[in-house]
């Protein structure tokens, strides 16, 4: 799993974080501090692009629903961007397209 980070159009309070790879058991283990770190640094308020992940598994959907609570308990919140194929096919057959905001582009991110 490799990552990078970048920044949508200002004026935003959102963070983007890029996922490459699959988000799998090895790599959430390898996420988890890194995440955590980059959210007391950044903010509460986080873009995964998952537009280069192409796999995910249950520890990895997990994942990203522990990390949605928790970004909207520090009033924050986790929006999904360009998840497809198997990503998104998972998101739609657990209905999480629907807890999450799925957006096309990290340009369609407003405040």
């Amino acid at each position: 799993m490799e990552t990078w980070t970048a920044q949508p159009p200002p004026p935003t309070r959102w963070w983007v974080l890029g996922l490459r790879g699959e988000l799998d058991l090895h790599a959430v283990r390898r996420l988890h501090e890194p995440l955590r770190a980059q959210i007391e640094a950044r903010g509460p308020w986080l873009a995964l692009d998952l537009s280069e992940v192409r796999f995910i598994d249950t520890t990895g959907v997990g994942l990203l629903v522990r990390l949605l609570h928790n970004l909207r308990d520090r009033n924050g919140d986790l929006a999904l961007i360009a998840p497809g194929g198997q990503v998104l096919r998972i998101l739609r057959w657990t209905n999480l397209t629907r807890l999450f905001r799925v957006l096309d582009t990290a340009d369609a991110l407003s405040d």
